[in-house]
C-alpha cells in the first residue's frame, strides 16, 4: 500500500473512457483526493450530463460531506444504502 501510495496512477483519459461498466465514485468532502480529480473522473465515465434530457449515465458521484478519506467508514449507513441503490439500478 505504501508503494501504491507513492506512485502517481496517472491513466491516460482514454483509459478511463474505455471503462463500460457501471461505476460508482465516492468520495468525502474533506477527502485527500481532490474532488475536481473525482469529478473529472466522473466526466470521463460519462457523467454530469443533463440526465432528464439524455437519460442516466451509467458514472454515478457520490460526496460525503464532512468526510475524510479515513472517515469514510464512520460513514457506514449512508455507504449501505447508496450502494445497494446502485446494484439494484438496472443499465
Amino acid at each position: 500500500m505504501n508503494q501504491l501510495d507513492r506512485e502517481v496512477q496517472d491513466w491516460p483519459p482514454e483509459v478511463i473512457q474505455s471503462i463500460k461498466a457501471p461505476t460508482l465514485l465516492i468520495i468525502g468532502d474533506s477527502d485527500v483526493v481532490r474532488p475536481e480529480h473525482t469529478v473529472e473522473l466522473f466526466r470521463l465515465l460519462g457523467g454530469g450530463v443533463a440526465g432528464d434530457l439524455v437519460g442516466l449515465p451509467r458514472a454515478q458521484l457520490a460526496v460525503l460531506p464532512d468526510t475524510t478519506h479515513v472517515t469514510l467508514v464512520d460513514r457506514a449507513d449512508w455507504l449501505v444504502s447508496m450502494i445497494t441503490q446502485f446494484l439494484l439500478r438496472t443499465f
